[in-house]
């Protein structure tokens, strides 16, 4: 089977001092394709961790992390920058919106960077905006949104470029459970009617319990729920 997620022997560790301390200790993870899968664990556990290496945030010391098939470890630095320019959206915790552009502006970022005209850039962002139910706030600047609205902006920039994998890092973390569940309710839409595979690391359990496959980090060790 081709996974989309493919990480096989995975080893991860930092230097404190004269001691290296083991954050991720023999990770094995396959995500098929189309799949919303989730990771809870403890602060401290190493599932940030993971979560930046798959986006390559951060380089593996061991093992082998394949995405679609790319090898992200030992990758050159031009190939791993394609990488998270064409093939993936990230959703922060803190959403990480510029505050003086709109809606709009904010989710043609990564079509402006990609080379895409202002016209078209504009045109497909409204178009996102629409699928996340903002096309009443494309002129609005972050702060005369909501923050289940400033998710959702978010979420639409991290799709407006077609990736084939959206990583969420707590993407519920400053909202209230209403706001929660319509985030949850367009990531699982980013899955159904877009086709693209979403992981989450969260501490919202609802969350973490609503994936196709839900993972569980403790000492830096994976384990499937």
């Amino acid at each position: 089977m081709n996974y989309a997620v493919d990480v096989i022997n995975l080893k991860k560790s930092y230097k404190q001092g004269s001691l290296m301390i083991p954050v991720l200790q023999n990770i094995n993870l396959q995500i098929p394709a189309k799949q919303f899968v989730t990771l809870m664990g403890p602060s401290g556990s190493g599932k940030s961790t993971l979560l930046n290496i798959l986006s390559a945030i951060e380089t593996a010391d061991e093992g082998s992390v394949r995405i679609f098939g790319q090898e992200m470890v030992g990758a050159t630095e031009s190939k791993l920058t394609e990488y998270r320019r064409d093939k993936i959206g990230i959703v922060f915790q803190f959403f990480h919106l510029f505050p003086y552009l709109t809606a709009v502006e904010n989710v043609s970022i990564p079509l402006l960077l990609a080379g895409k005209s202002k016209q078209y850039a504009e045109k497909k962002s409204k178009e996102i905006l629409d699928i996340v139910g903002l096309n009443h706030r494309w002129n609005f600047t972050p702060k005369e949104m909501s923050g289940g609205e400033k998710q959702r902006v978010s979420i639409a920039r991290s799709i407006v470029h077609e990736p084939k994998i959206i990583f969420g890092d707590e993407p519920t973390g400053n909202l209230d459970s209403k706001s929660s569940e319509q985030v949850l309710e367009l990531f699982q839409k980013c899955v159904s009617d877009l086709g693209i595979t979403v992981f989450i690391v969260t501490h919202n359990e609802e969350i973490g319990k609503s994936g196709n496959s839900n993972y569980h980090m403790l000492d830096g060790s994976l384990i499937k729920k």
